[in-house]
């Protein structure tokens, strides 16, 4: 049983309507309840359900709106309703704060005044002493004191003089006027002012920190740039949270797009939030992408850029150089694609994790196969990430599993490339004894392995492949539907010389693409039928 038919039978219990009660039928029940509680959003969703499985596709879709709206009233609802009870609860608070508050300060105070007036007593002096002497001694003093430090205030505006005993750093006010005597005092309040002034630019607008050597330097709006003093806003993280839900529901670009100007506008993008500003910016870029908007694309891989979030840089130029490909323009995808690897260079230099830095090289390994047929860059790319992995200090999770991705794409270059045997099968070795492919991606290696000792007269090891294949679509038919196929099945027609076999690898391939529309039972036929030509041979 499914999980719809789980969730349906789970309804007709709870309604006290038999197992065999048709969908139809259970739709007419939610329909005849929802009559007196039109806003319940549950039921509206089931609704929905209900209606998707019978086939009433448009009418699902008002029903899932519907359930949203509901939903969000409910929770608007929930919340000034708990607004006004925490309202409540904090003048409650604030005037128990008030009462704890000023009775011990008010202890204090007469603490203090009585403190003050011991303290201040006439000073009991010697019998031989002069009184009116001392007294004038004393006031000189503190007149001297006053000219000094009022002189060095006038010719020292940056100079505090904070002489309490609250911390380990204060001095007296003779330790201060001793430590201004010392002949380096003054360099090194000139070299305190610098490093303050240093520091205020490094911590300036979040303009982009790399630059390109292959594009004129980026110019950023200010409105782009998060650059407001304060703290990071819990609201503004959450709604950062809801789009990314969104994106995964519907294409809405310009309703993330708007999101973000709003924010700007009306709250301004502090440079707190920059990471949180550079992910909505990235999923405004992804949507518009898949939309092959050219300019949007473009416009919000500059806003993102502009963002100053060092881990989105290779994000801007993989995205450039994907749309600029498929619009044709293969010189400023070439000039974008080397901006990412220039990118790749630079991340690698900075505080990023070794599964960071290598997941780079493996996407700049992607580009140069995807979008240049350039097989040796590719293996290079893969290479040097995986190079990465194996010297990194500290074997994480992140880690070898990176390891296990790069070593999949590494498995795809070296069939297209059709590399020696030996190559082949340490690769194979490392990529089984992981532990860390799913099914899915198993798939993939199963179909790459084949295609490989197929080309190369291996015929009885391609068919213990083709096996395994056809037993994971018999058993679990899971597709890995983010592999791109397209340049490997490009690269057949170079890769593989004999017409029957490049014909046969062509099939395959499309048996193990998710985008390929065939159904499983053909799928498996497609399989069948190259182990049973083999055999033939």
């Amino acid at each position: 049983m499914n999980k719809n038919q789980s969730h349906f039978s789970q309804l007709k219990k709870s309604w006290g309507l038999a197992d065999d009660t048709s969908l139809q039928d259970l739709l007419s029940h939610a329909q005849n309840k929802l009559k007196s509680d039109p806003e319940n959003p549950e039921l509206l969703f089931n609704i929905a359900e209900l209606m998707r499985h019978t086939d009433q596709t448009e009418e699902a879709k008002k029903y899932y709106q519907k359930s949203i709206k509901s939903t969000d009233k409910r929770t608007t609802q929930r919340g000034e309703a708990l607004e006004s009870r925490i309202e409540k609860k904090r003048d409650h608070t604030r005037a128990k704060f008030i009462f704890l508050t000023l009775t011990p300060l008010f202890a204090i105070i007469i603490g203090a005044t009585f403190l003050w007036k011991q303290l201040n007593k006439p000073e009991v002096l010697p019998e031989d002493s002069n009184p009116e002497k001392f007294a004038f001694t004393q006031w000189l003093a503190k007149q001297q004191m006053v000219q000094i430090m009022t002189t060095l205030q006038q010719e020292n505006p940056e100079l505090t003089f904070d002489f309490s005993r609250s911390s380990a750093s204060a001095q007296s006010p003779m330790e201060f006027m001793q430590s201004l005597m010392q002949p380096d005092a003054l360099e090194k309040i000139r070299r305190d002012r610098e490093r303050a002034a240093n520091n205020k630019s490094n911590t300036g607008p979040g303009r982009p920190a790399f630059q390109c050597s292959k594009e004129p330097a980026v110019s950023c709006a200010g409105k782009d740039i998060p650059s407001a003093p304060g703290e990071r806003r819990e609201e503004v993280v959450q709604l950062m949270q809801a789009y990314n839900t969104i994106l995964d529901t519907e294409l809405d670009c310009e309703k993330i797009e708007k999101s973000i100007d709003t924010i700007g506008e009306q709250l301004q993008w502090r440079k707190s939030e920059r990471r949180i500003k550079a992910n909505l910016e990235d999923l405004a870029v992804e949507c518009f992408y898949k939309q092959k908007n050219l300019e949007k694309t473009i416009e919000h891989s500059r806003k993102l850029q502009c963002t100053g979030d060092e881990g989105y840089i290779n994000s801007v130029y993989w995205f450039l150089t994907a749309i600029n490909h498929q619009m044709g323009d293969k010189a400023s995808a070439l000039s974008s694609y080397q901006c990412f690897q220039e990118a790749t260079e630079y991340v690698g230099k900075q505080d990023f994790s070794a599964a960071y830095v290598a997941s780079r090289h493996r996407e700049s390994g992607a580009l140069a196969w995807l979008y240049f047929d350039d097989l040796e860059t590719a293996t290079a790319e893969l290479e040097k990430g995986r190079t990465i992995l194996k010297n990194a200090p500290k074997q994480t999770a992140a880690t070898r599993e990176v390891i296990s991705e790069i070593d999949l794409d590494l498995l795809e270059t070296y069939v297209t490339a059709n590399i020696d045997l030996d190559s082949f099968n340490d690769l194979m070795e490392e990529i089984n004894s992981s532990g860390l492919l799913t099914d899915g991606y198993k798939q993939i290696k199963d179909t790459l392995a084949s295609i490989y000792y197929m080309q190369n007269k291996d015929n009885a090891s391609s068919i213990v492949a083709l096996n395994n294949l056809s037993s994971r679509f018999k058993l679990m038919p899971e597709f890995i539907c983010g592999w791109d196929w397209s340049g490997f099945r490009r690269g057949l027609e170079d890769s593989i010389a004999d017409d029957d076999i490049r014909d046969r690898a062509r099939n395959l391939v499309d048996a193990a693409n998710c985008y390929v529309k065939q159904s499983m039972p053909e799928r498996i036929q497609v399989i069948n039928e190259v182990s049973g030509w083999l055999n033939r041979q």
